[in-house]
């Protein structure tokens, strides 16, 4: 069962007194950009370059780089900043994957600082853990599940992909 959410308000969890920072471009942004460099410390050259020359992972305003094509001057929104670990850290062993037990006690962040996937891994019912796959082998499986989903089970682009590819009825 998950815990559930406190219902009262904790003022000690707030940036600031001003909701969602009315009237500044980049409410409370300093503390995330130095909890970014912080937690990519041991990858800051390509943290650096996914800042420059990747896209935003966490919103849709259109950002290229650092450049934003919504708002004036430099995007580093809070959301991009906070997930910007994900994309620096390093692959976790994935023999701790071969039996999951083991890993139902740990909450979600604990679990998310094991560090990224290195490759595809599969598990199918019944089995303790996940094993390694093949790319194809996984991108077989996502298309075979894809195709056997009922079209209204689909995103419209999803349905839009399936036409565009000719994979759809």
């Amino acid at each position: 069962m998950l815990p559930q959410p406190k219902q009262h308000w904790t003022p000690e969890h707030w940036a600031s007194w001003k909701p969602f920072g009315i009237g500044e471009q980049y409410p409370n942004n300093y503390w995330e950009v130095l909890r970014a460099i912080w937690l990519s410390r041991d990858q800051l050259s390509y943290a650096w370059d996914i800042l420059n020359q990747g896209v935003c992972d966490g919103c849709a305003l259109g950002t290229t780089g650092m450049k934003d094509w919504t708002l004036d001057g430099i995007h580093l929104c809070n959301v991009r900043l906070r997930l910007l670990r994900l994309n620096t850290m390093s692959a976790f062993d994935p023999n701790l994957l071969a039996d999951v037990s083991q890993l139902q006690q740990q909450k979600s962040a604990e679990l998310r600082d094991l560090g990224r996937l290195p490759y595809p891994m599969m598990r199918q019912g019944g089995e303790k853990g996940f094993r390694r796959v093949s790319w194809d082998a996984a991108l077989q499986e996502i298309s075979d599940r894809i195709r056997a989903a009922k079209p209204n089970r689909l995103s419209n682009a999803m349905v839009r992909l399936e036409r565009l590819t000719g994979n759809l009825s």
